[in-house]
């Protein structure tokens, strides 16, 4: 970089190929009268420049920072400004409290105003120095941009400039005069009606130099004078109270004087009422003033008493002279216009806009004077015989406009004009027609155009400007407008689109609440593409009635002063939608549908949707002709009874299943991405039900399907035993459903039955519509209104989530029925009633029943044959496939559950001799509802059972259901393992976690005190199943809390932290469900020990997740010292024999026999 001083205080930077120019300006300030210590200080302005082609200097008007020697920030000047400011130690701004600041900040108006003068003294601007005036002045910053500190600084600078001689005078001299001595917007017209000397002496002005270009805003703060009707109006009235003032320019010069102020009022002022009130005032003045010459030689004014204009003085220029001299007397005592004036106007070769000099004069004294009109014009506007081309009826001339721009820009072709056109402009000027127009000219139009039979058409422009001119002349009458624009329909609407503002369109005047400004759906939008033209000729009403395209800079105007809806009311949508329904297909507009629904959900969530516009809603959607429901067939229906059953979708799989039936339709919103599914599922999904729209699967229902009788007794057992349990869950997790089931009595309870068969499946029947499927699944359980099937080698869970389904409306209960399995398999397992209670009370937080509530239990416990019987008479839901008959019972079921002696117990008889836990009955894979993980997930509904499908062919003779048969499938494992770096959870580690804080029950056992009867050995169960889950629980706590140091809480869930969930695996890494890894803890003290149990249900949830399940293996210490080891993909590892799976015989081996 290089700084080169080239003179005249320009200053250049050079760097590489770029180049910067500043002109700088500074000055020394004698400092010690603020700070002793400091002699002198330097303050600097710098004006950045670029350099043209011819070498002159144009200013760079670009914001520029404050330097205190090094940048702070911009302020929002346009210019550099340096000195030695104070600044806080942030060195980001000045310090605005500092005295010093303020004083330097008081010095730079001197400096910035004396800097012109050497910035004019340029060698580029000395031959035009008004061109380097205009240069400069672009600097000057205006009030309002400049911000902090230096916000006071513009109107420091311009009061400077204001009293300072900063402007040039036209002309040959440069004299440099303030700002308030020139005038401005002056033309060459002008510098001959008003010579220098002329101006000079009367207003003290003279003319600003013409290459000075000065903004508008910027003459106004300098106070500059304006060439205009005002400066014409001063010279007038200065000229007339001096001595012979007037009288000495000629009438000549008058005539000239009076053509130019007709002009410019003529042209400077529009037809605003604030401009027409300005120059009502400029007239009242000009009406004081004696600039009038009288044929006596006078000058009178209009105030002084009547002026006579002769009518053919004005008409033919001068005078024919016969005037006089046949009425001297009369004349005499008259005061009338001396002719002379129109001698001279006609001596004046001047044409103004196709009308003579002499024409603009008369114009101008009749506005100045008082216009008198004959009793015939009078007569003529006191009667009814003007025509008008809006009906077939007479009018007096003044209720009729004249057809003029001014008038058509607002009111359009449809205004009440005078027919047929006036071609006079005299006659059109005394017989009084309305060539302006004012607000109760409009607000009667606005009327004639409500009750007019025949189609209203207008532009948008020229309603646009209605509205505008309204809503200016709001200030001053408010109340009366509104009143007028809420007795009837005012806003204009067009029938269809329009591509061009200006083009005549037909229409409809609708009122406030028929319209509204903003539809956020988007629906008119997507109408409007789909349609533009579509239009009146097949709805009668408007395509859109939002107004925000039709009038988008009137939004106050509607929406504040006509009190115009910012959205459409939300019932409002249903005429939406039955419009969209006309012009388009479902599969164009479908997400506009979904929108329009969103937006009823937010309304019902807020309250916004009331209960009336739920009614409304209902009502329409229940009527044939609204058909505004898309569905998938492309097709728009209603709820009515004539279209089938229409329904939402939220089962893919049941809609694969019906698609193909008719009498039933499914409703369709377009392809959703996962957010708005999202939403679906949240926020419509509760406006569906409100509305009476079913989802698909609650119209489905599952019609059983069986074969052969069996013994219902122990099931029955089972849930009547359970249902106790089921009652504390609910009583404490679910209070208002609990409140809900006892005030029905728990009819629902009181009327099940148990029904046990030998096979079990289902299909899908929609009862309303007379639909059925033709697929069927098998299951083991399922629940039928208030009947239970089951099989007999149905598990515990299976059942309970069924009865789930009958405690809550139908909806599967999972905590609930996880709960009950828990609690069952402690039982099975041979936990006492003691440990069981204990296990509830502290594990899972669920306190006994108050003394004061009856416990639940079923009506009664059928026996075998009260079961055969209900089968036999019960047979709407058998399907006889096959003779009943051949399927017989088998001996040897118990009665009551639990059994009394698990010995002779079938399915259990090993379970207490052997120890056997959770899974000693273990449920064979079927298609009925299995264990549902917490994130929503299902286990895959099989057809078929999977040991069917298997190589081994086993044949179980005294008691199958004790047989456990596991079936894998071996699969490739081709998989990359780099990939595996990616992962959470790494394979094959031994982790040693020291000082882990082992946390013990409060009223529990103590862990130093209980002895480890775990066996080093492989062996079949465990005789303390207290002491297991208490390891267990101590594993968990370990293994999240390494895995929490390790990854964050915020990505580690417990789910067992609060209550035993039943859940194949105990701790979830990651938030979103396609990264998630399933952590299963399996915990022990033994350091020897080299095997652990897993669940059937554990296995099949590893197989199924691969490389998102591992096992961490936790060996607790004595000494508060753990070893954690993860097993990342154990069913990989089975298969590279890396793990080993290990199948245990109960030990009571005579009770089975193989057949081979």
């Amino acid at each position: 970089m290089r700084k080169e001083i080239v003179g005249d205080g320009i200053t250049k930077v050079l760097l590489g190929k770029e180049e910067m120019t500043w002109f700088v300006a500074s000055q020394k300030l004698q400092a010690d009268v603020i700070r002793p210590d400091v002699q002198t200080t330097e303050i600097s302005v710098a004006f950045t420049l670029q350099e043209s082609d011819n070498g002159a200097y144009i200013p760079h008007l670009d914001q520029q920072p404050v330097f205190s020697f090094l940048p702070l920030r911009k302020y929002g000047l346009k210019f550099i400004i340096q000195g030695d400011f104070v600044l806080p130690s942030s060195r980001e701004e000045v310090d605005g409290d500092s005295p010093w600041n303020q004083w330097l900040l008081s010095q730079f108006p001197d400096l910035f105003v004396s800097a012109e003068r050497s910035f004019c003294a340029l060698s580029c601007f000395r031959e035009n120095p008004g061109k380097a005036v205009t240069a400069f002045m672009n600097f000057v910053p205006l009030v309002g941009e400049v911000h902090g500190f230096f916000s006071t600084l513009p109107r420091m600078i311009i009061s400077k400039l204001r009293t300072s001689k900063c402007l040039l005078l036209e002309g040959d001299n440069s004299e440099w005069v303030p700002p308030c001595k020139v005038l401005r917007s002056w033309n060459e017209q002008a510098h001959t009606l008003l010579p220098d000397n002329l101006l000079r002496e009367h207003l003290g002005l003279g003319f600003l130099d013409k290459n000075i270009v000065l903004s508008d805003s910027l003459a106004s703060a300098l106070g500059i004078e304006e060439y205009g009707p005002k400066i014409l109006l001063q010279i007038i009235s200065s000229l007339c109270h001096t001595v012979n003032g007037l009288k000495s320019m000629g009438l000549d010069w008058l005539s000239s004087w009076l053509n130019t102020l007709h002009t410019m009022l003529l042209h400077s002022f529009s037809l605003s009422s604030l401009n027409f009130g300005m120059e009502s005032d400029l007239i009242n003045t000009l009406k004081k003033i004696p600039f009038i010459p009288l044929s006596d030689g006078t000058y009178g004014s209009v105030d002084d008493g009547t002026i006579w204009l002769h009518s053919d003085a004005s008409s033919t220029g001068f005078d024919n002279g016969h005037g006089l001299e046949a009425f001297p007397k009369l004349y005499a005592k008259l005061r009338i216009v001396s002719p002379a004036l129109f001698g001279a106007a006609a001596a004046v070769d001047v044409s103004c806009y196709d009308s003579s000099l002499a024409d603009n004069i008369t114009r101008m004294l009749h506005r100045v004077g008082r216009p008198f009109n004959s009793s015939f014009i009078s007569s003529l506007c006191d009667v009814r015989w003007i025509a008008s081309s809006m009906d077939d009826e007479l009018h007096y001339p003044k209720d009729l406009f004249y057809d003029c721009d001014a008038v058509r820009s607002i009111l359009g072709a449809s205004a009440p004009y005078a027919v047929p056109k006036v071609r006079s402009e005299k006659l059109l000027s005394d017989i009084g027609f309305k060539t302006q127009v004012n607000l109760d000219d409009i607000l009667v139009v606005l009327q004639l155009w409500r009750r007019s039979e025949t189609p209203f058409m207008a532009s948008i422009a020229q309603m646009s400007k209605l509205y505008t001119f309204v809503r200016n002349e709001m200030a001053t009458s408010k109340q009366k407008i509104a009143g007028e624009l809420h007795s009837g329909p005012s806003i204009f609407v067009p029938y269809s689109g329009v591509s061009r503002h200006e083009d005549v369109v037909p229409g409809v005047f609708l009122s406030p609440q028929e319209v509204y400004w903003h539809d956020s759906t988007g629906s008119m939008d997507k109408m409007m593409e789909i349609n533009p033209r579509f239009g009146s000729s097949v709805t009668h009403c408007p395509l859109t009635k939002t107004l925000c395209n039709i009038y988008p800079g009137l939004h106050d105007f509607f929406v504040y002063d006509c009190g115009v809806d910012e959205i459409p009311p939300l019932r409002s949508y249903l005429q939406i939608l039955q419009q969209l329904s006309t012009i388009a297909l479902p599969s164009q507009v479908a997400k506009m549908v979904f929108r329009v629904f969103l937006k009823w959900s937010e309304g019902l969530k807020s309250g916004l949707l009331t209960y009336e516009d739920i009614v409304y809603l209902k009502e329409h959607l229940l009527k044939l002709e609204w058909t505004v429901l898309p569905i998938v067939q492309d097709k728009w229906v209603s709820l009515h009874p004539s279209f089938g059953l229409v329904c939402w979708c939220d089962d893919e799989k049941l809609r694969k299943e019906f698609k193909n039936f008719e009498n039933i339709d499914f409703l369709y919103f377009g392809e959703l991405n996962d957010d708005e599914e999202e939403m679906f599922q949240v926020k419509i999904s509760v406006l569906m039900q409100t509305l009476g729209i079913p989802a698909l699967s609650k119209v489905v229902t599952r019609e059983a399907i069986y074969y052969g009788p069996a013994d219902c007794s122990l099931k029955a057992s089972l849930v009547n035993w359970a249902l106790p349990y089921a009652q504390r869950y609910i009583h404490n997790v679910h209070p208002n459903k609990y409140i809900q089931l006892k005030q029905s009595g728990a009819e629902n309870l009181s009327h099940l039955q148990i029904v046990v068969v030998e096979k079990l499946f289902y299909r899908n029947v929609i009862k309303r519509s007379g639909i059925a499927s033709e697929k069927r699944f098998e299951c083991s359980c399922l629940l039928q209104g208030n009947l239970l099937y089951t099989t007999r080698e149905s598990d515990s869970h299976s059942i309970f989530m069924e009865i789930s389904r009958l405690l809550f409306d139908g909806t599967p209960e999972l905590h609930l029925a996880n709960f009950l399995h828990m609690i069952t398999t402690m039982a099975e397992s041979g936990s006492t009633e003691e440990q069981t209670e204990f296990f509830i009370l502290n594990s899972q937080k669920v306190p006994r029943l108050p003394d004061e509530e009856s416990v639940w239990s079923l009506s009664s416990v059928p026996s075998s044959t009260e079961n055969d019987t209900f089968l036999m008479n019960f047979s709407s839901t058998v399907i006889n496939e096959q003779n009943p008959s051949k399927s017989k019972r088998k001996p040897g079921i118990s009665s009551n559950w639990p059994p009394v002696d698990w010995k002779t117990a079938p399915g259990f008889s090993f379970a207490r001799a052997s120890g056997l836990q959770a899974q000693a009955v273990v449920p064979q894979p079927s298609s009925c509802l299995q264990l549902r993980m917490k994130d929503g997930s299902e286990d895959t509904v099989a057809e078929t059972d999977p040991m069917a499908k298997g190589n081994a062919d086993w044949t179980i003779e005294d008691d199958p259901v004790a047989t456990t048969t596991a079936c894998l499938q071996d699969f490739e494992t081709s998989e990359d393992p780099s990939h595996q770096a990616c992962d959470l959870v790494a394979s094959g580690m031994d982790l040693v976690v020291d000082s882990v804080d082992l946390v013990t029950p409060s009223d529990g056992p103590n862990l130093g005190s209980l002895k480890s009867s775990e066996r080093d050995q492989l062996s079949f169960g465990t005789p303390n199943i207290q002491q297991t889950m208490l390891t267990g629980r101590l594993g968990e706590h370990v293994a999240f809390n390494y895995f929490a140091a390790n990854f964050g809480k915020t990505i580690v869930k417990w789910v067992n932290e609060v209550n035993e969930t039943g859940l194949p695996y105990d701790i979830v890494i990651g938030n979103e469900a396609k990264t998630m890894e399933y952590i299963e803890v399996k915990a022990t003290k033994s350091a020897r020990k080299d095997w652990f149990t897993i669940s059937v249900r554990e296995w099949q949830f590893a197989v199924e997740k691969g490389e998102s399940y591992s096992i961490a293996r936790v060996v607790l210490s004595g000494n508060n010292m753990a070893r954690i080891r993860i097993f990342k993909n154990p069913v990989r590892l089975s298969q590279l024999g890396k793990l080993q799976l290990a199948v245990i015989m109960p030990k009571q081996e005579k009770e089975f026999s193989v057949v081979s």
